[in-house]
């Protein structure tokens, strides 16, 4: 793709960022960015209309309204903290990358490995899920991870080369399949995000309510007998997160209760995402429609 005009004035904005938060110290960060999150807060109506549509739907009279609205402030602070770790862990050393987390439950990861298992990490986009990824990669392995091209070509490139240095390989969405049995092939650990709507994919429940889910990690661990290993990382404050590894999900160990083994392996799955989100709401992202299949019309503003 032929970079535009936008593409280099955007790609110019983005460089100019990137050397003020590498010169900016950390404190005054912190406190820029959360007067970031407030101000995107307050002025994004579009998006905080689709995490209030997102929040009634997941949890619908349980919280009060001011609780829900705290919580789409709270998300706005996650992300801005997370878009800054996809920016900074671009070009910082491994030792300081590891450093900025601790992991929990380990032994679920290092027991998989001594037994020579394939793996396959899923994850949200919840907390610091731009620290997750190279922080397992740089640690355990090489990850083929499941992402989308961005728009602009000039800073995918970027991303790319960064990622690569992070020991991990990106995979187009189109590809996607292709490129996790070839990772699995060479003995790489495959990774993908699955909390997002899509289009095709596979009718299953999330917060009670029906939403679309891709079943591609269900048919992959079904097929090379790979065990699957749900993790996230927790925001604990800027730049101080806690890797959380859930146990692991092993078809050999599943009572299936129907012949649809991918659905059932798919709806586990997506209830671990939902457990992990209600243990604290704010840290996931409520901005996106991912109920979008079934509750189009919520979605639209009056």
């Amino acid at each position: 793709m032929k970079a535009t005009a936008k593409d280099y004035f955007t790609y110019f904005l983005y460089i100019l960022f990137k050397l003020i938060f590498q010169v900016t110290p950390n404190f005054i960060l912190k406190k820029i960015l959360l007067l970031i999150a407030k101000l995107v807060y307050k002025f994004s109506k579009k998006h905080k209309h689709i995490a209030k549509v997102n929040l009634d739907l997941a949890f619908e009279n349980k919280i009060s309204i001011e609780e829900k609205n705290s919580i789409i402030q709270e998300s706005y602070k996650s992300l801005l903290f997370n878009m800054y770790e996809f920016i900074e862990n671009q070009s910082i050393s491994k030792e300081k990358l590891l450093s900025k987390a601790n992991i929990e439950n380990e032994e679920v990861i290092l027991n998989a490995i001594k037994e020579n298992r394939k793996i396959i990490f899923v994850t949200a986009h919840y907390g610091g899920w731009e620290l997750a990824i190279p922080y397992i990669a740089l640690k355990y392995g090489t990850l083929a991870v499941v992402n989308r091209k961005m728009n602009n070509p000039l800073i995918n490139d970027m991303y790319i080369k960064a990622r690569d240095r992070n020991n991990i390989i990106m995979l187009e969405k189109k590809v996607a399949a292709k490129g996790m049995i070839k990772a699995f092939k060479k003995n790489h650990f495959v990774a993908v995000a699955i909390d997002q709507h899509i289009r095709d994919g596979i009718e299953i429940e999330f917060f009670n309510k029906k939403i679309l889910a891709t079943d591609s990690t269900a048919r992959l661990a079904l097929k090379f007998d790979a065990v699957i290993i749900p993790l996230f990382a927790i925001m604990n404050d800027f730049r101080n997160y806690t890797i959380k590894v859930h146990d692991i999900i092993d078809s050999r160990s599943i009572e299936f209760k129907t012949d649809n083994k991918e659905k059932e392996l798919t709806q586990i799955q997506a209830d671990v995402i939902e457990e992990q989100i209600l243990e604290t709401p704010s840290q996931w992202f409520w901005q996106h429609k991912r109920w979008k299949e079934y509750y189009k019309d919520l979605y639209k503003r009056k």
